[in-house]
């Protein structure tokens, strides 16, 4: 009998084992150890403002800390660009430069990886350009494709209209905004979303924050007001800083009454701090809040007129008669505190104070660095003028997309 139960114990122990061995995918929190970062590289303008500076300066900085593949789809443009790399001092010995039929100015939202620690797969989200127009033409959503074809990723379908903006992870919970998954999914219920979610990135639970701001809202925003925005991602406004610590945007008593964007949106960011503040862990323990407050919006206004070229399909898409080709508008950058990037040995943030800015603007600066600094205390913090790609609708974060390291 003693033997016979030995040998049970045994067994029940190697079943134990092998299921161990057969380890879930997850979509590790961005602090994890990164084999690459994705980015982009062409010189594309934004609203007319040239970014080209900006976006070679997240490259050469990366390329200082971890191995870069850049997708670009220009052999002219690109012989420029490595020439401004070199000017910058960028480790070109680790960058890849990864030709592709097409160019994905935001590497983050049609591209995210999983791994389970052994292998790593290309997580596929179905792609409708935000949810705002149709594009039918447009290559992006292609590019887990390429990514199988040419480099033998495997690839995980979800069957979702999702982007990787839209999703903010750390080791166990998800956050992001009720709105996207419900206009994204029409077809789908939250529950039926929120079960797909959690089991493709590998986590235990989603955070839902009900309202998006109107900072990040494509198009017509309120009023007259004018911009570009990836219609309801998460990494605007809200991050984890660790599991138990997330980072909220909120708007200053000061700034709220300054236009009628910053009226609205401090009352959605105060919405989703209380929401966040009544969330819990995994353990049942509520979460630490730290707040930034965002950009004063109203530094930055840009008085125009309202042409056809303006936005694809803008007019179309709103339901505002009363604002017609020729109409005095106002347009406005989607300024982003949150909007970093956490790779190996850095944090690459926004800085948007400048000569002639009020001071409280140069203490929304300090206060990220400072926050940065704390939480990611064996990193760099290094920022750069971000508001040259925030005329495109986005941020840094947006134009990286990390491939993690797997276990030795």
């Amino acid at each position: 009998m003693k033997y016979f139960l030995f040998i049970l114990i045994l067994s029940l122990l190697s079943c134990d084992t092998s299921k161990k061995d057969v380890a879930r995918f997850t979509y590790p929190p961005e602090w994890e150890e990164h084999e690459a970062v994705w980015t982009d590289f062409n010189f594309e303008p934004y609203n007319g403002v040239a970014n080209d500076e900006a976006r070679l300066q997240i490259i050469s900085t990366l390329s200082k800390y971890v191995k870069t593949k850049v997708v670009y789809d220009n052999d002219s443009l690109l012989n420029l660009g490595k020439e401004r790399l070199l000017a910058l001092s960028a480790n070109m010995d680790s960058i890849s430069f990864i030709k592709l039929p097409f160019q994905s100015s935001w590497m983050r939202d049609p591209l995210m990886f999983v791994t389970n620690g052994k292998d790593v797969n290309v997580l596929d989200f179905e792609w409708n350009c935000y949810g705002y127009y149709q594009c039918d033409d447009d290559d992006r959503g292609q590019l887990s494709n390429h990514l199988k074809e040419r480099y033998r990723y495997a690839k995980d379908s979800t069957g979702l209209f999702f982007e990787g903006g839209a999703v903010e992870v750390n080791s166990n919970t998800i956050i992001a905004y009720k709105d996207l998954a419900t206009q994204r999914n029409p077809n789908r219920t939250i529950a039926e979303v929120e079960q797909i979610l959690l089991q493709k990135l590998g986590k235990q639970q989603i955070i839902w924050l009900d309202e998006f701001p109107l900072i990040d809202k494509p198009g017509i925003k309120i009023d007259s007001f004018f911009g570009q925005g990836a219609n309801g991602h998460i990494d605007v406004a809200t991050r984890f800083l660790n599991d138990s610590t997330i980072l909220t945007t909120v708007i200053s008593e000061a700034d709220r009454n300054k236009n009628a964007i910053l009226s609205r949106d401090y009352e959605i960011f105060e919405k989703g701090l209380e929401q966040l503040k009544n969330a819990k862990q995994p353990n049942g323990q509520p979460y630490h809040i730290e707040t930034i407050e965002a950009p004063d919006y109203s530094l930055y206004e840009y008085p125009t007129q309202l042409s056809a070229g303006l936005y694809y399909g803008i007019l179309n898409e709103s339901s505002r008669a009363d604002i017609t080709l020729g109409d005095s508008i106002v347009m406005l950058p989607a300024l982003e505190y949150a909007n970093f990037t956490i790779t190996n040995g850095v944090v690459i943030a926004s800085e948007y104070w400048q000569e002639g800015m009020p001071e409280s603007e140069r203490k929304k600066d300090l206060k990220l660095q400072t926050i940065l600094k704390k939480y990611f205390p064996n990193r760099d913090i290094i920022t750069i003028d971000a508001l040259p790609i925030n005329w495109g609708g986005g941020g840094i974060h947006c134009r990286t997309q990390q491939e993690p390291k797997l276990l030795q």
